[in-house]
C-alpha cells in the first residue's frame, strides 16, 4: 500500500496546475486518491477514512475548493496542512495526559492591586 502512495504522491506532484484541475473535473477522485495517499503514508487511519467519505458524499463541495486552490497555490489542502494531523492522532491515544500540579507558590498568588487610578475614583465614591 505504501509503495503505490509514494509511487501515486510522486506521480501526482509532478503534473502541472493544467493537469491537475483537469484531473480534478472528473469529480474530484484523483484528489482524493491524493489525500487517501497522505494519509496511509502517515498510518493515520482517521484521515484514510474522512479521504473516503469525502470522496464517497462531498465530492461536489470538495470539487470547488480542489479547484480553486490548485488554480491559485498548486497544492490539495489536507490535515496535515491544517494543523489536524496532530489532533486526529491524539484521538485514538489511550493515555491522557494529566495536568502537571500547581505548586503552591501558583495557588498562592496574591491578588493583583488595582491601579492608584481606580483606587482614588472608588475612595471619591
Amino acid at each position: 500500500m505504501k509503495d503505490f502512495a509514494t509511487n501515486y504522491l510522486k506521480w501526482f506532484n509532478q503534473q502541472s496546475k493544467v493537469v491537475k484541475a483537469v484531473l480534478c473535473l472528473l469529480w474530484d477522485v484523483p484528489n482524493n486518491l491524493a489525500r487517501f495517499c497522505q494519509s496511509a503514508l502517515k498510518d493515520n487511519m482517521v484521515g484514510m477514512i474522512l479521504a473516503v467519505v469525502l470522496g464517497l458524499f462531498g465530492g461536489w463541495i470538495v470539487f470547488l475548493i480542489d479547484l480553486v486552490c490548485l488554480l491559485i497555490k498548486d497544492k490539495i489542502y489536507w490535515l496535515d496542512d491544517l494543523g489536524l494531523e496532530e489532533m486526529t492522532e491524539n484521538l485514538f491515544k489511550s493515555e491522557e495526559k494529566a495536568e502537571p500540579a500547581k505548586s503552591a507558590a501558583q495557588e498562592e498568588a496574591p491578588a493583583v492591586e488595582a491601579p492608584e487610578e481606580e483606587k482614588s475614583e472608588e475612595e471619591n465614591n
